[in-house]
């Protein structure tokens, strides 16, 4: 990295997306300060482009989750551009897996809601991914047969590539490739009938991923597992009759403490 070049391109963005603010002011969908900016970025002669797709190369493989640079410059630089009344740690997490995935050290997150645009610049550096401490089938605390194995394990290499802290959708792309090196079958987005006092409703509810035909995967990135978590997945197995599922955090340091089993 360059970091005089990098401080003063980010310089000349945020200097445009001042411009931007000032005209427009906040309270915009945005798109509107999308298409604005990257005008304004034109006029400088700054090279960007707008809505660059973004793959996960995983093993060997690029994988498609629909991830998208708001702006990307000189083809080295994401800018992930927000217009909402408070920042999340999902956009920040979202830029974080865009600067993680797509190898670049430096990027820009703008939220244009803000009475003050410098109140809605956030500049983020790649972060190293911590190390995961070793796989122990007994952190999640079942007697594992072949197939929980198998999930374990393909759960554990998505979280040593990948790390904690991106976005939900990675780590379940990933652990969907894993599970089809591995010849695990799955079903995602498994759609269940729901039933009450003995009547299937008319409306269905749907697990993101269900292997081997009953044992359901929910991935997780959140600061911990709850109960609440828990609950949901509870009453999911009670429904279908299952007799275990896992919930799998991948937003934590060591995969051990991310992972658990919940049981009838």
């Amino acid at each position: 990295m360059n970091v005089d070049h990098d401080s003063q391109t980010t310089g000349e963005i945020i200097g445009a997306a001042i411009a931007v603010h000032r005209d427009l002011g906040p309270g915009l969908d945005e798109a509107i300060y999308e298409t604005a900016l990257s005008q304004k970025l034109r006029s400088l002669g700054i090279s960007h482009a707008c809505q660059v797709p973004l793959g996960i190369r995983y093993r060997g493989t690029t994988l498609d989750c629909g991830y998208r640079y708001d702006l990307l410059i000189d083809s080295r630089l994401p800018v992930e551009l927000k217009a909402v009344e408070t920042v999340l740690p999902i956009h920040h997490a979202q830029l974080l897996t865009y600067l993680r995935l797509g190898s670049h050290p430096l990027g820009l997150l703008i939220n244009f809601d803000v009475p003050a645009l410098k109140d809605g610049i956030k500049r983020m550096a790649q972060s190293l991914s911590p190390a995961s401490t070793p796989l122990s089938p007994s952190s999640a605390r079942v007697q594992p047969d072949a197939i929980s194995s198998e999930i374990l394990a393909g759960a554990f290499e998505v979280h040593r590539f990948l790390g904690p802290g991106l976005l939900r959708s990675a780590y379940e792309e990933c652990l969907c490739h894993e599970l089809r090196l591995r010849g695990v079958p799955y079903v995602r987005q498994h759609s269940m009938p729901i039933e009450f006092e003995g009547r299937v409703l008319a409306q269905t509810a749907s697990l993101p991923i269900v292997v081997g035909a009953s044992i359901p995967v929910v991935c997780l990135c959140t600061p911990k597992l709850t109960r609440l978590h828990e609950c949901r997945l509870l009453a999911r197995l009670r429904q279908t009759g299952w007799p275990f599922g896992f919930l799998i955090n991948f937003n934590t340091p060591d995969f051990q403490s991310g992972v658990r089993c919940i049981a009838l």
